[in-house]
Formats: structure tokens, sequence, C-alpha cells
């Protein structure tokens, strides 16, 4: 019994054990069928958030903004393509490919100041050495095209400088500077001689009214510094050449002529001198000193005193210089009878290569200071040889008429001594004519101006005599 009973229980209990082990499978497997239902749930958010998170990662959303800017670009719609591209250096201010197809778009639209600014920020952001080099090609591209369509000026080689100045090597910037020489000088400046360097003159809308002097003088320095940095017979011959313009003529104000004597001087002692510099600073020297001689009776007449000019008509410095041009001495001051003296400006002539100049008279700047007239006319009286001067003030609030002209002369002449006695002697003249907008002159003549025997006589007076 004992053992039956035994062998029941563990039937039993076996029995029981089988059912117990049942029942958990049949759980388990209940549970393993929610475990699946949880898992693929969590596998499908899963991958709905990766999607999602991958679709705004910034180099996925980067590359989808240029993608849509190149579809644009197909299409030419380019503002919208330029749009995209934006959108694309907004997320990633490095991505090179966004800078360079965005400047592609502008040039599509002819927009070439966007595209050089596109592609030169692009630079600064990235240091990609590519969109420098794109930059530059931009630049060089549109200065053909300007020279080609004559329209080049000063502007134009400042822009191909700047690629020179940022890739010293540049051989194609070098030969771009040298072709554009002629063209620039000839295409935006012959039309007017105050055009070139002193843009407060010029009345024309042609050409380049924008250019100074002192933005050529930083033109040039700007040159040598590269030459320094990288010497080349190519640079060299381009930099002699812009020292002094192609112009058959330019003016070119008095306060600027010093410095670009002295501009002229760097240039010879940086790279080498040149037949052109050499005469160009004859006259800029000789314009100085001349100046100078005439510094001192300037001052007086500014202030009213034109009886000085008594004195200064036979001062030796003012009979040496006139006689250089009463006896066709060589001087780089252009030689005529009537040579005015002014403190505004000078006019540079060029004749096959040598220069020659002189100083604006009073009709080519009616907003003088004053203009001093040299008479170098040939008259002798008894085998002497008369002085003669004449001064032109300056005009009342920019008005040219009236107009005043004082022509003083020393010369040998009758005067009235006593009642009716005539006596030979050198006395000064002075004429002074007065003209009105309608062309008529006023005349008055003082013979022995500052003398004992002084007289006074109009024009009129004069006339009537003479007929009688």
């Amino acid at each position: 019994m004992s053992t039956a009973r035994t062998t029941g229980y563990r039937t039993s209990d076996r029995s029981y054990s089988r059912n117990v082990k049942l029942k958990k499978r049949k759980k388990r497997s209940r549970v393993n069928l929610r475990r699946i239902g949880i898992i693929a749930a969590t596998t499908l958010v899963a991958a709905t958030a990766g999607y999602v998170i991958y679709n705004h990662l910034p180099v996925v959303k980067v590359n989808k903004a240029i993608a849509a800017g190149d579809k644009y670009s197909q299409d030419a719609d380019y503002q919208a393509a330029i749009d995209s591209y934006a959108e694309a250096i907004e997320i990633d201010s490095h991505s090179v490919t966004a800078y360079s197809n965005m400047a592609g778009a502008y040039l599509s639209i002819d927009d070439y100041e966007s595209a050089k600014q596109t592609l030169y920020n692009g630079f600064m952001e990235t240091e990609n050495e590519g969109l420098l080099d794109n930059y530059h090609a931009v630049i060089m591209n549109e200065a053909v095209k300007v020279i080609n369509d004559q329209q080049a000026d000063m502007s134009t080689v400042l822009a191909i400088e700047k690629v020179l100045s940022e890739d010293n090597t540049n051989s194609d910037a070098i030969g771009l500077l040298d072709s554009a020489y002629s063209r620039v000088f000839d295409d935006a400046y012959s039309y007017d001689v105050n055009a070139l360097f002193r843009p407060d003159s010029v009345s024309s809308t042609e050409g380049s009214a924008k250019f100074s002097y002192a933005e050529y003088e930083a033109f040039i320095k700007e040159l040598l510094s590269i030459y320094s940095a990288s010497p080349s017979d190519e640079l060299k011959e381009v930099i002699l050449k812009y020292a002094t313009p192609s112009e058959i003529s330019f003016t070119i104000s008095v306060s600027d002529a010093a410095s670009y004597n002295d501009l002229l001087a760097t240039i010879e002692s940086t790279v080498s001198g040149s037949d052109s510099i050499t005469s160009m600073r004859e006259c800029l020297t000789n314009a100085s000193d001349v100046l100078g001689i005439f510094s001192g009776i300037f001052e007086q007449l500014d202030v009213g005193n034109v009886d000085e000019l008594r004195s200064f008509v036979v001062s030796d410095e003012y009979l040496a210089l006139r006689d250089i041009f009463l006896k066709d001495e060589p001087t780089p001051q252009e030689n005529t009878t009537y040579v005015p003296i002014s403190r505004e400006a000078i006019i540079l002539n060029n004749n096959e290569g040598q220069w020659s100049y002189r100083f604006l008279n009073f009709e080519e700047n009616p907003s003088t200071d004053g203009v001093i007239t040299l008479w170098a006319n040939f008259f002798e009286d008894d085998g002497v040889q008369r002085n003669a001067i004449s001064y032109e003030p300056k005009s009342i609030e920019d008005n040219y008429y009236p107009h005043t002209k004082y022509s003083v002369t020393y010369l040998y002449s009758y005067i009235t001594s006593g009642k009716a006695t005539k006596v030979p002697k050198m006395n000064y003249r002075l004429d002074t004519t007065v003209t009105t907008q309608d062309g008529d002159q006023i005349e008055t003549i003082v013979g022995d101006w500052g003398g004992e025997n002084e007289w006074t006589m109009d024009i009129e007076t004069i006339e009537s005599r003479i007929k009688a």
C-alpha cells in the first residue's frame, strides 16, 4: 500500500506537475504574443522617429535645399534657386557647394556684383581656395566684358588689381592689366581733359566722373607693393605704363602735382625710370618753380594790391622767365606769346612720349582765384624791350561777368612836362578793361601810372583824339 500510494502520489504528483507545466506554457504563450505586439509597435515608432530625425539632420536639409536649387536652376527659375541656396547656407554656413551654385545662379542673370559677393563671403567663411579662385575668375571675366564694350575706366583696373593683391603670382591678372591700359584712358577719359584726376571738374555724363588722383596714387602704390613682394618683368612693364597716362592731354590739380612728382620718384627708385616719367617730372618740377616765382605777387593781388604789379613786372625773376619764352629757350612749359599762370590746375600734353604743360587760363577755369598772364611779345622802344603783364582777379560769386582785366606795361613813351613839353621817359601804363555779358567794354588808361605826371583817360576820349 505504501508503495502504491507512493507511486500514485508520484503519478498524481507527476500529473499535477504536468498540468502545472502546461498551464505555465499556455501562460507564457499569451505573454509572448503581447511582447511581440509591443516589439512591433516599438519598432514602428522607432522607424518613424528615425525617419523624422533623419529628415531633420542639418546635412540632409542642406542637401535637399541644394538639390531644390539645382532643379530650379535647370528650369531657369534663378531667383527660386538663389532662395534655396540661401536656405542651405543659413543651415550650414560652411557649404562650399551652396556658395558656388548660388554664385552660378547670380551669373545666369548677369548679377556680377552679387556673384562676387557670394563667392567672397563663402571664401571668408570656409577658407576654400576654390571659391577664391572662382571669385577672381568672375572679376576678370567682368573686366574683359567692360573692356570689350569700351566701357572700362580706372575702377576696372582697380578690380583687376584686387585679384593681383590677393594672388600676386596671377599672370592672367597682370596680362589683363596690361591689355586694359590704353583702353582705360582712351575709352573713359579722352572725351574731357579734366575727367582724369579732377572729377570735380567733369560735367559730362560720359566715361568715369568719379575717379580721383588719390585713388590713382593708391592704385600705383599697391602695384609697387605687389612688385616688391613678387618682382617680375611683366609687372614692371605694367607699372611703368600706368605711371603716366596714355592720354594725349589730361589735367591735374596743382594740389596733387607735388604728390604725383613724389610718386614718380618712388617708381624710379623701386622699379626703374622711363623717358615718359623723366619728361613728366620735368613738367611737374618746373610748374612748382614757376608758381614759386608768382607766389608773392599772388598774395598781394588777392588782397587788392594791384599797385604791386609795377615792381613785379620789372623784377629779375619775372624778366628771366619772360626771356625764356622771348628767346625760345628750352622749357617744358608751353611756349606762347601770352603765358597764363594760375594756381588751380595744369594741363599736361603728350607729344610722342614727351610731355609739356601749361596752366589753365581764365576761360578754361572761371572759378579760378585769379590768373596772371606773362607777356612774351617782342616789342622795343628805341632798343628797349617793353615789359608787360596782365591780371584777371577772381570772379564775384563765380559769375564770369562783369569780367575785369588789368594790364600793366613798362614802356618808353612821352609824358607831358610843364604846360606842353613832351619828354621821353620809361614809365608804367595801367589799362583796366571791364567786359559785360553783352560784350560791351569799358576801358580806362592811366599813363605814367604812379609817376609825377600821372594822367587818366577813358578809351572813348583816346579814340576821339586819334580820329581828330
